[in-house]
């Protein structure tokens, strides 16, 4: 009844999340939420995060049009970045090795990597097409511009259960 409650709520967005609403849930897991930001607050989606809570947020930066992937993991109910990996410094990037709570700093394989034990909250996801937004956990790939929103913020889901 849940169910069909959300996708009532959600829409077009919600059905395409329905196969990550039906995952089983194991002890301990946690589960992300995206939820829309500009309108009412619904939830949009939920899935579980990787081990660890662990995920990553990608997309290509606006202005050197570079791919940078920036790496996560709940702690306590808490986002920590964990890195951030990118290609060729832009505007928004870190330049320098004492930014933003980094804790290492390095250039490997053509990408810098900072690493970092930074406390996030809710992360705030402006979605373009165009950018190839996108949530990896360990067993999804979602191209968040697929959910129709341009606008969503992520963060761990209040329970554990999903609906």
């Amino acid at each position: 009844m849940a169910l069909r409650r959300q996708l009532r709520l959600g829409g077009m967005a919600a059905l395409a999340a329905v196969p990550l609403l039906a995952s089983p849930v194991r002890a301990g897991e946690v589960w992300l939420c995206l939820t829309e930001t500009r309108g009412d607050g619904h939830e949009v989606a939920r899935l579980p995060a990787g081990p660890d809570g662990a995920f990553s947020l990608s997309f290509i930066h606006s202005v050197s049009r570079t791919p940078v992937t920036d790496t996560y993991h709940v702690v306590d109910g808490q986002i920590i970045q964990t890195s951030e990996v990118f290609q060729a410094h832009g505007a928004g990037l870190p330049s320098i090795a004492n930014d933003m709570e980094a804790t290492g700093w390095r250039h490997e394989n053509g990408k810098f990597i900072i690493e970092l034990d930074r406390p996030t909250g809710p992360i705030p996801l402006r979605i373009q097409a165009q950018f190839k937004n996108a949530l990896h956990t360990a067993n999804t790939d979602l191209p968040l511009a697929s959910l129709g929103y341009n606008a969503l913020t992520l963060a761990p889901c209040d329970e554990e259960r999903p609906y």
